[in-house]
């Protein structure tokens, strides 16, 4: 029995020590994501600035210059989860939403454990880990569809990760910039230009699409890490919890085995 018990502890051991990696990495993974995403969000702030004046601005308006989509052209719906399935319900909530969106939306899928099988309009499925050289070919495409308003809209659907404690199924429409029916102006000074603005608008949104797009990736790779987390941390809490059960049983057995060793020698000397 002992030596059965300490390879069951060193297998234990052994397993605590993968875990605690895993956990380790992935707590590194969230801390590179979210400086990531502070890089991302600067140039989204200063590019959503400088459309919103364009798209409120009255004086365009009224002259009816500001860029309009094609409204019976498809959406683009971009799907973005991971090339691994032991995250909760990481992939489940965005793979329901792909085969909810409708049959004509074309789709872009990021990650291996999306369910492509059925779909149509499928541009693409990208495994995660070659989506970085991969980034290239989807902005073109991305441009390309703005450019020849090919596309009424472009939605990102995906884990958001907001802080530790809230991580959320997010659908979000990046494009196209909806123009400001509330009343209230938030934009600067209204603005006469001479020339195309629609050529600097395009621009902007296309750059404004990109970083978008990376800023959710960033942002589902975060989540995706602290779900991660929170798996290793429940597992090594059981891994605890089976250690405690084992060294009770152990020492239990060892009792046990002490109590028959005086019974044995009780009845010897009985019988003698």
């Amino acid at each position: 029995f002992p030596r059965f018990y300490r390879k069951e502890r060193q297998r234990e051991m052994s397993i605590r020590n993968v875990v605690k990696v895993m956990n380790f990495h992935s707590l590194i993974r969230v801390d590179k994501a979210k400086r990531q995403a502070d890089k991302y969000l600067m140039m989204e702030d200063q590019l959503y600035a400088m459309m919103e004046a364009i798209v409120n601005n009255r004086n365009l308006i009224l002259d009816k210059k500001i860029f309009r989509v094609n409204e019976d052209a498809p959406k683009i719906n971009i799907y973005i989860g991971s090339d691994f399935g032991f995250c909760s319900n990481y992939n489940s909530q965005v793979n329901d939403q792909l085969h909810k969106d409708p049959a004509g939306d074309v789709k872009i899928l990021i990650g291996k454990k999306l369910r492509s099988a059925g779909l149509e309009n499928v541009w693409d499925q990208i495994p995660y880990s070659r989506l970085e050289e991969e980034s290239g070919r989807i902005q073109k495409f991305l441009e390309k569809q703005i450019r020849t308003k090919k596309c009424s809209g472009i939605n990102l659907i995906y884990n958001h990760y907001e802080n530790t404690t809230n991580i959320y199924f997010r659908k979000l429409q990046i494009f196209p910039i909806s123009r400001d029916e509330s009343g209230k102006k938030t934009h600067t000074e209204d603005f006469a230009i001479e020339g195309d603005i629609n050529r600097i608008m395009i621009r902007l949104m296309e750059t404004y699409v990109y970083y978008e797009l990376m800023l959710a990736v960033v942002n589902s790779r975060a989540a995706e890490n602290i779900l991660r987390q929170n798996a290793t941390t429940e597992s090594l809490k059981k891994i605890d919890e089976i250690e405690e059960e084992n060294v009770m049983e152990e020492r239990r057995e060892k009792r046990n085995v002490e109590f028959q060793k005086v019974v044995d020698t009780f009845i010897k000397n009985k019988m003698y």
